[in-house]
């Protein structure tokens, strides 16, 4: 990817006291996410993945590093960011569209502006029929899609998703990745994305980083060859399976387990 690095990491250390003692979970994480790029933190559970999450996000500080966004330091600072969470984060006693609309506004869109955002997009998701039901009548794939569009309307440059599908079942997970990979496509956001599915990462991303088990380490950095738009078929290629295997062995190496 060419342009400025949206998000850069450099040297980042994390460790927390435990029984009176120091247990590290990072160790020197360096890595960048340019202007428009996908890119995927791949490691075992344990690594630290979601604990860069909370550093990113200034909800804690690193014991070592620095993190730029748009080239300026933003260590220890909140509201850089737009986050997706692992289960949907929806306020039941909001409707769809207020749920999207309070973020919004939060975020300092305009009342009004943010309505109409909000019913704007669910329109275009395919989700404008349920623009007033309450979030615990929608399926667990909908109410992803709502989180989503919540993060993706955020005006911030950087969205972090945390294993955004890991809840899902098998079908509904394949569903919500060819769905994610066409709206990206339309919007191109810089995203930074935690799985610990191998097929995941490389069938969204343009480039992963590998990490060990905890403390976590980059054992390595991993542009990922497939075309752009990405094909929902692009695990049956030869090339997919090969690399698939190399980064399960690279995992196996880290003690990563089985990595899928």
């Amino acid at each position: 990817m060419n342009g400025p690095d949206k998000l850069e990491l450099i040297g980042i250390g994390k460790s927390y006291a435990r029984g009176g003692k120091r247990h590290p979970v990072l160790d020197d994480i360096s890595l960048r996410v340019a202007d428009g790029e996908f890119v995927t933190l791949l490691g075992p559970s344990g690594s630290g993945k979601s604990t860069l999450f909370r550093l990113i996000g200034g909800v804690e500080r690193p014991d070592a590093g620095r993190i730029l966004i748009d080239g300026a330091e933003t260590t220890g600072e909140r509201g850089h960011i737009s986050y997706m969470p692992q289960q949907a984060s929806l306020f039941p006693w909001m409707s769809v569209a207020g749920n999207i609309a309070s973020a919004l506004t939060t975020a300092g869109i305009e009342r009004r502006r943010a309505a109409a955002l909000a019913a704007e997009w669910l329109g275009r998701i395919g989700l404008a029929d349920v623009a007033d039901e309450y979030p615990q009548v929608l399926s667990g794939g909908m109410q992803q899609r709502v989180s989503f569009l919540r993060a993706l309307l955020m005006p911030r440059g950087v969205m972090c998703l945390d294993e955004p599908f890991a809840a899902l079942d098998a079908l509904t997970r394949a569903e919500m990745q060819a769905w994610l990979l066409r709206l990206w496509e339309e919007e191109r956001r810089s995203v930074l994305f935690v799985t610990h599915s191998i097929e995941e990462a490389l069938t969204l991303s343009d480039r992963i980083y590998v990490l060990s088990k905890a403390p976590a380490t980059v054992l390595r950095e991993i542009a990922v060859p497939f075309d752009r738009p990405r094909r929902a078929d692009v695990w049956k290629e030869p090339a997919f399976v090969a690399l698939k295997e190399e980064v399960l062995a690279l995992l196996q190496r880290g003690g990563a387990g089985d990595g899928v």
